[in-house]
């Protein structure tokens, strides 16, 4: 190929420093274009495993309290919305994420150092990636205290966040399939799955979220 790599969706990448990335193929699928949900089990409310202690910060939790009635991004695993489009792009050795609502950006790590003990916890956490063959794998620690939903499901400073992305063809359509595992002891009895799909969208972009404070 002699220096460069064609990939599918005609979009040719410039080569990757060696061992930086796993599959270039893939890399190219995931940052193609915008994508957008097509549906998922998701998890309930009534499926998160609360521990006493989580079912107490859960029924004290007032609805009036969610961060984002006044525009400000709840951060993750909530910052991960099945609504809300999503686009990739590789950088280096580092994975920008961005997601339509709220405006959410994330920076993910793909040197695979992880961060620090005694580095800050913040909404959205530190998140560190690498690849197992195909499949593009996320952990994110650090999180700051919240919720997990709009329902007030709770999360500590100790969850922890496991993300897998699968890049796939399915009846025509390129999607990418991701599940993430939600492991909290202080809140969670066991770690907590959810599987969403999203689909490849050539003709969508990603726009700027217009959010008005609502008073509950």
């Amino acid at each position: 190929m002699h220096g460069r790599a064609c990939i599918v969706f005609a979009l040719c990448l410039p080569p990757t420093q060696p061992g930086a990335f796993a599959n270039p193929q893939v890399i190219g699928q995931l940052q193609a274009g915008v994508w957008t949900s097509v549906g998922g089990p998701g998890t309930s409310t009534r499926e998160y495993p609360l521990t006493e202690l989580g079912r107490q910060r859960y029924e004290s939790f007032r609805l009036d309290q969610d961060p984002s009635l006044q525009c400000i991004p709840p951060g993750m695993p909530r910052g991960f919305s099945p609504r809300s489009p999503m686009d990739f792009a590789f950088h280096g050795n580092t994975l920008t994420i961005r997601y339509e609502t709220m405006d959410v950006v994330r920076i993910i790590a793909m040197d695979g150092d992880p961060p620090p003990p005694y580095a800050p916890h913040t909404p959205n956490g530190r998140s560190v990636g690498h690849w197992d063959g195909d499949t593009l794998v996320i952990d994110t620690t650090h999180l700051s205290a919240g919720e997990v939903n709009r329902n007030g499901i709770p999360k500590s400073e100790r969850m922890t966040i496991r993300e897998t992305y699968d890049v796939e063809e399915r009846d025509g359509a390129m999607v990418v399939l991701i599940r993430m595992t939600l492991t909290d002891p202080e809140n969670f009895t066991e770690p907590a799955t959810q599987t969403e799909m999203f689909e490849y969208r050539p003709d969508w972009e990603l726009l700027p979220f217009e959010c008005n404070v609502t008073e509950y």
